[in-house]
């Protein structure tokens, strides 16, 4: 699933209004607690730290008040952070909750492998420990769209809607294959180049627990933007030095991916195995409106007709509920809620009146 330009390669939001209070009387009324005030929201420091599977924890950072609540899930390689444009415009309408999956952020690492089952198992628990009741408007992007689309199959009844953003699917690996096909020399380089970015995280890792930074610097796949503000971007230098973002790509793509041209993924196989209708569920897919231009392989021609693939993975996203809406924001890149934040924000609006 293509993600931020940290990643290298294929490592393949939200509101409402808030629910209309009952009337009290004046006594009652004076009573009441007043919604807190929504500030800015500090992406260096945790949230709330979940312990999901014995010592292990997830960090949880959930904002703002009413139903449905609203989660977020990034895309392959990145946290809560990348929801820094949506979440507090969110909160000020509606709950709203960002996590880090293992290993990632503020999140302990993981202890297994980081299937798309396991990664919606550790959400399930997270919420439910952290006292983050359903209903559920699930949001998530690239990768995170595969994983919260496996969320709702697993467990419809608590889901009341869905927006996926520019969002992995289960047939995303056959499907890009069946429209592209390659030679035997052009899978082997595909191989190459996938083992040397897995090459380039282990030694990145390993020289993050060697503290050798200078090593890193320059050439990791990890570190500020030129649009990270100071605080974040000192943040992401400290935790670009350290090993865990690195041993999380890793086991990430290990299910997320497959070797190229040997079938769907783990993860890819999780979601097809489980793949269910939405019956009527709000559900709406924002699909990039520019196409990926997968570096300088390939011909125009060809890199249109996987863009044509990838696009109707989303059609067949949104067939599966009776109220899915495809919508393609102009000028949009893969990071729809960096670039275009506003579409994001507009289309969990519609789904989470929708879904009330």
């Amino acid at each position: 699933m293509p993600a931020r330009r940290h990643l290298r390669g294929l490592i393949c939001a939200l509101a409402g209004l808030w629910a209309g209070l009952a009337s009290v009387a004046p006594a009652e009324a004076a009573d009441a607690p007043t919604p807190p005030a929504i500030g800015p929201i500090d992406y260096t420091q945790p949230g709330q730290l979940v312990a999901v599977a014995g010592a292990r924890r997830l960090n949880l950072r959930c904002i703002g008040a009413g139903a449905p609540t609203v989660v977020l899930d990034a895309g392959g390689g990145e946290y809560s952070y990348t929801w820094r444009g949506v979440q507090t415009a969110i909160a000020r309408v509606t709950r709203v909750c960002a996590y880090d999956r293992a290993g990632y952020g503020f999140s302990d690492p993981n202890d297994r492998p980081a299937t798309a089952a396991n990664i919606v198992d550790d959400l399930h628990t997270a919420l439910a420990r952290a006292g983050v009741n359903p209903p559920f408007v699930l949001v998530g992007q690239s990768a995170g769209g595969l994983y919260v689309t496996l969320y709702a199959d697993t467990y419809l009844p608590d889901v009341v809607g869905m927006v996926l953003v520019d969002p992995g699917f289960s047939s995303q690996s056959q499907d890009d294959y069946s429209v592209a096909p390659r030679s035997p020399d052009e899978l082997a380089r595909e191989r190459t180049e996938k083992a040397d970015f897995r090459a380039l995280l282990r030694r990145c890792a390993d020289l993050a627990r060697a503290k050798d930074v200078g090593a890193m610097t320059g050439k990791c796949p990890c570190g500020p933007t030129a649009v990270d503000g100071p605080a974040f971007a000192a943040h992401l230098v400290q935790y670009c030095a350290g090993p865990k973002p690195y041993e999380a790509m890793l086991a990430e793509d290990a299910a997320l991916l497959g070797v190229p041209g040997s079938g769907p993924s783990q993860s890819e196989a999780e979601e097809a195995a489980a793949a269910r209708p939405f019956g009527a569920m709000p559900l709406i897919v924002l699909t990039q409106s520019r196409g990926f231009g997968y570096g300088d392989a390939g011909t125009a021609e060809l890199k249109a007709k996987r863009m044509i693939a990838w696009r109707a993975g989303h059609a067949a996203l949104v067939g599966r509920s009776t109220r899915g809406k495809l919508m393609m924001p102009p000028n949009s890149g893969h990071m729809i809620q960096l670039s275009q934040p506003r579409a994001v924000i507009d289309a969990v609006l519609e789904v989470v009146n929708a879904g009330r």
